[in-house]
């Protein structure tokens, strides 16, 4: 039985025509989806995903638009009593990225494993996403 939400923030980075993607793997589960993660208390939406950038790649995203919020019933692939809230927004940045591979641990004792890649946005990308949440979202761009 769902009793908790859990929302996630999420940045659609497009640059020289190409979209940032995650791969990640936590503990066995494997995903293809984008970069961002979990709001924490005490944080706006947009704070977080400045925050999530800065960890998983080091580099200052800034928020041009709010794209997506999820408007349907979505349950935590990870947590049974969880619904996800979806929030995704464009965003640019005039970093370099200088790495493309993070692990970082979990709130569960896992380790997050990521391996990021600029990939075409076309509908190859979009059946090969993990999550109905980034799909749709990125469905208002193509």
């Amino acid at each position: 039985m769902v009793s908790k939400f859990n929302v996630r923030v999420y940045g659609i980075w497009i640059k020289e025509g190409k979209i940032l993607v995650s791969n990640e793997n936590i503990n066995g589960f494997k995903m293809l989806k984008l970069p961002g993660g979990g709001l924490e208390y005490g944080e706006g939406t947009r704070e977080c995903l400045i925050r999530e950038f800065m960890e998983e790649l080091n580099v200052t995203v800034k928020i041009e638009q709010l794209l997506h919020v999820t408007e349907n019933f979505i349950q935590s692939a990870f947590r049974k009593d969880e619904q996800i809230i979806a929030v995704h927004y464009r965003v640019s940045c005039a970093d370099t990225l200088e790495r493309m591979h993070t692990v970082q641990p979990t709130k569960l004792g896992g380790d997050n494993t990521h391996l990021f890649e600029w990939r075409i946005l076309d509908q190859l990308l979009l059946t090969e996403l993990t999550f109905d949440m980034d799909k749709q979202a990125l469905a208002k761009l193509t």
